[in-house]
């Protein structure tokens, strides 16, 4: 049986977010424990010790990482906009105001919810759909699969890697396992 549409869309967004909830849920048990207190870790973020060079144009803004709860919020929205281009449906992100875990909690779910609700079929005509990403240096046209595996799946799994590699920065104590989910069990 070959892999369909839904299996490396939604579903795949479903299980990055499911392990991500997670990871966040043992993040709110450090925060706890240690006295650092919810905010501090929702505003850490990953960077590179004041070294930040322009690359190509970049300028250091443009390089600067997002904090754990803005990696958390693209990560969501990347899919859940993912899928509406897919499905040719309206774009407009959600407001990037989480405040708290349990506000990404809530945001998550949410989030796991409506791509719970695609029928697998809907998103195969998406896959031949023309796709136009616009963003400040022009717009690219691809087809729906290619929009999917060369932009949307890496993009969601750079705000996963990245709010897990903040976590880890922050001293929350994860594993390979808590990134991959039940197979990454030892």
């Amino acid at each position: 049986m070959s892999l369909n549409a839904y299996e490396l869309s939604a579903g795949l967004f479903i299980r990055g977010l499911s392990n991500l909830k997670a990871q966040l849920t043992k993040a709110e048990a450090h925060a706890a424990a240690s006295g650092s207190g919810e905010a501090a870790l929702l505003d850490a973020r990953l960077s590179d010790g004041g070294h930040m060079q322009g690359i190509g144009g970049d300028s250091p803004a443009d390089l600067h990482m997002y904090t754990l709860a803005a990696q958390v919020h693209w990560a969501a929205e990347g899919a859940r906009l993912a899928i509406s281009q897919l499905l040719g449906a309206p774009r407009v992100p959600a407001a990037n105001d989480a405040k708290s875990f349990a506000e990404l909690h809530q945001r998550l779910d949410a989030t796991m919810t409506s791509l719970r609700e695609f029928v697998p079929g809907d998103l195969e005509a998406g896959l031949d759909r023309e796709i136009v990403i616009e963003h400040r240096r022009g717009s690219m046209r691809a087809s729906g699969r290619q929009f999917l595996v060369a932009f949307a799946i890496p993009h969601f799994y750079y705000h996963v890697t990245a709010a897990y590699g903040i976590l880890r920065n922050q001293g929350v104590r994860l594993t390979m396992g808590d990134f991959l989910g039940n197979w990454g069990a030892s």
